[in-house]
């Protein structure tokens, strides 16, 4: 699943993981896109996780930085009905 964060959600889970945890790993590998929204460019970081690690980043996100959890959620949620 692509999990999608606004940056400066995600660089808030990153800034406050673990180096050595396997959440940093699935974080690190995050990808800054551009994309217009109303007129405008936003910044987002994707990540692609599987529903384990979603789980993972979700405890992390709950613990650390609890605006970036709806974002795990969702992602989850939309996995789930494929």
């Amino acid at each position: 699943m692509i999990i999608e964060f606004a940056i400066d959600h995600y660089d808030r889970l990153l800034a406050l993981s673990d180096p050595a945890s396997r959440e940093y790993e699935i974080l690190k590998n995050g990808l800054v896109v551009r994309r217009a929204k109303n007129g405008q460019h936003e910044r987002v970081v994707e990540i692609f996780a599987e529903m384990r690690e979603a789980h993972l980043l979700l405890a992390l996100a709950n613990k650390i930085c609890p605006l970036a959890a709806p974002a795990i959620t969702k992602a989850m949620t939309l996995r789930r009905g494929v």
